[in-house]
């Protein structure tokens, strides 16, 4: 079950934190490419837009498999050190950020998307829900990626500690 946790950690982080600073990497990248082209900005974030509401859905599921994960390794981890306990907070951190991204920012994005080109106040509207999420989806990138670089942190004992769970786990699986 350990193994299953540490599995499901690491591909949700990954998710969240290269696949999340991929996403937006690639939309600045092809916003910028649109304005050079003289696309006016708002055009080409209409444009972009849909790549990030149909990312909130990974987000959101990559951020319960996280939880998940980090719930099974806290239940199994009986020793928990200051830096288990600092993951463990980033984490969360990291969730709470997706979560609300998902499921608070993105929604009522979506549902403005048709008419920010020719409603000024939908535009205006999601202009403030673009700016917030900016801050809230950055921040679970940031947390996601201080989850994965924690563990690089620990002491010699405990990397000697998992080194022999990872060889029992080795020679359990050549049985």
């Amino acid at each position: 079950m350990k193994t299953t946790g540490k599995v499901l950690r690491s591909v949700s982080l990954a998710v969240l934190s290269g696949g999340s600073a991929a996403i937006v990497f690639s939309a600045i990248v092809l916003v910028k490419a649109a304005t050079a082209k003289g696309i006016p900005v708002a055009e080409a974030a209409a444009v972009n837009a849909p790549i990030f509401i149909h990312y909130a859905k990974v987000a959101l599921g990559a951020s319960i498999l996280l939880g998940l994960s980090e719930l099974i390794d806290f239940q199994s981890n009986t020793q928990k050190s200051k830096l288990d306990t600092a993951r463990y907070l980033s984490s969360f951190l990291c969730i709470i950020s997706m979560l609300v991204y998902a499921l608070a920012i993105v929604p009522p994005m979506a549902a403005l998307l048709p008419d920010i080109k020719t409603v000024a106040a939908a535009h205006q509207q999601f202009q403030h829900l673009h700016e917030v999420s900016r801050a809230v989806f950055g921040a679970g990138i940031l947390f996601a990626f201080i989850s994965v670089l924690l563990p690089c942190f620990k002491k010699d004992t405990e990397i000697k500690n998992l080194t022999s769970e990872s060889k029992d786990l080795d020679r359990a699986l050549s049985k």
